[in-house]
């Protein structure tokens, strides 16, 4: 059976396809048609709503999600809150009193999904420094952005205050310790290695999902239907990040939006990268491990982590084994992972404090946009200036993230300086063979690699006085 609260009512649903999404319930379904379907891909945000769970620490926990492609079973055990449940007789909740007074919706159609962000940032134990993030995952045709900026600076600013949903919380609570495993004959959560294993074997063509973020465009877009689905999000092998012996053990399945804040604590270059992989409502529920599965030639991960030397966990229920990620990934959108294996973690090594890295992403938008090109260097120097050890990888430049060893060849042992720079930049059209598409030329791919190496150059140049700066 599943097991879900819609506002403050309690549902408890059998025979549900497993391919059915949070948005068509809720419109077709349960009436509450405040939730727009804009884009059926989590660009838009016109579909958001708040999911309510616990965190490690049995408290609950407010994150907007995109309805149109969060599928109805991972919400199993959990709360979704949308737009009808937040005024309460004829006042208006404090988020929707803010758009209005600072002009902030015209026609209207986008309107719910900005009040369920600005909803989610109300709800945050800690305000960000910057509550406009909140809504970068949030298309408006209308008001040019000023008046929701405002207002969301206005709802993070308000000081706290109890509303009725805080007021049913107790309840709320109760009811999700109350929640049994999920039972479905189409969709499961399993809990163990060995059960992930034994179901796989029974259904060697269900579909692997943790968030569900890219595959769930298979059904709001390329309208396939998907019969049956392993969900690895419930695992506590894949949901925890762990320190190891030299490194760090990240689950596959941990939120984009928790990987970014650890990633920004220990590993603080990668910090740009991950608040532009698509918004942080996509990242509230995307995983490390659907990046890599899908395996995506423009995909933002692969490159960092060939950089960074990390390594791809992949486990059968048995046996583990560990993958450089561009040995793992073989070709476009394919990958060394066999029908029983899942991919079940990503290791990471310490940092040397004396390395230089960074991944620089160019898209056409800033946030919530596939990359053009990405690019990511490493590079460490002995003590009399020459590189010691290189690592350059690429993404959108073929048809996989690739590791460009023959650019590394070329400055190994060297003095990195304007003249092996530009050296280096001269290789690049022998070893990068972009395509054209509808993003770049392949000339104009060419190009920006080039550029980021001169960026990275004038970077790794430039760092002993910024270092120098915050002594």
């Amino acid at each position: 059976m599943l097991q879900l609260m819609i506002n403050d009512q309690a549902i408890t649903l059998s025979q549900q396809a497993a391919d059915t999404m949070l948005l068509s319930f809720l419109r077709e379904r349960q009436g509450l048609v405040g939730s727009k379907e804009g884009c059926a891909s989590g660009d838009c945000g016109a579909c958001t709503v708040v999911m309510v769970s616990q965190d490690q620490q049995q408290q609950l926990s407010y994150k907007q999600i995109n309805s149109c492609i969060t599928p109805l079973h991972s919400l199993h055990g959990k709360q979704v809150i949308t737009v009808e449940y937040l005024k309460q007789g004829q006042e208006l909740h404090p988020v929707q009193q803010a758009i209005v007074d600072k002009h902030g919706s015209q026609c209207g159609f986008c309107t719910p999904g900005f009040v369920m962000s600005l909803y989610a940032l109300s709800r945050q134990t800690t305000k960000p420094e910057h509550p406009e993030e909140f809504l970068a995952g949030n298309l408006c045709r209308c008001t040019g952005y000023g008046p929701l900026i405002e207002a969301a600076k206005q709802v993070a600013a308000a000081p706290a205050a109890k509303d009725h949903i805080q007021e049913n919380e107790s309840a709320v609570q109760h009811w999700m310790g109350q929640c049994d495993k999920l039972e479905s004959e189409h969709y499961w959560q399993p809990t163990s290695r060995s059960e992930l294993a034994s179901i796989r074997a029974k259904h060697p063509h269900a579909k692997w999902i943790g968030g569900g973020t890219d595959l769930a465009l298979e059904v709001t877009q390329q309208y396939q239907r998907i019969d049956e689905i392993i969900d690895l999000t419930a695992l506590p092998e894949l949901t925890g990040i762990e320190r190891t012996n030299n490194g760090w053990r990240i689950g596959a399945a941990v939120s984009l939006d928790k990987v970014h804040a650890f990633m920004a604590q220990h590993y603080p270059t990668t910090d740009e990268i991950f608040a532009r992989l698509g918004s942080i409502t996509i990242r509230h529920r995307a995983t490390l491990g659907g990046s890599l599965g899908n395996a995506s030639p423009i995909g933002d991960i692969a490159p960092l982590l060939i950089s960074l030397n990390g390594k791809i966990e992949v486990d059968d229920g048995a046996t583990t084994e560990l993958y450089a990620p561009e040995d793992y990934i073989t070709g476009y959108r394919e990958t060394r992972l066999k029908p029983q294996q899942w991919i079940s973690a990503i290791h990471l090594p310490d940092l040397s404090p004396t390395l230089k890295h960074q991944i620089y992403k160019v898209s056409k938008r800033y946030e919530d946009d596939i990359a053009t090109v990405v690019l990511a260097v490493a590079m460490e120097c002995d003590d009399q200036a020459r590189v010691s050890h290189c690592v350059i990888s690429a993404g959108g430049v073929a048809a996989k993230s690739v590791r460009l060893s023959q650019l590394e060849d070329c400055i190994l042992g060297e003095v990195f300086n304007n003249n092996k720079l530009k050296q280096l930049q001269a290789l690049v059209p022998q070893y990068v063979k972009p395509i054209d598409d509808v993003r770049a030329s392949a000339a104009y791919r060419v190009l920006l690699v080039q550029n980021l190496l001169k960026r990275f150059y004038l970077y790794s140049q430039q760092l002993p006085t910024r270092l120098a700066a915050y002594a």
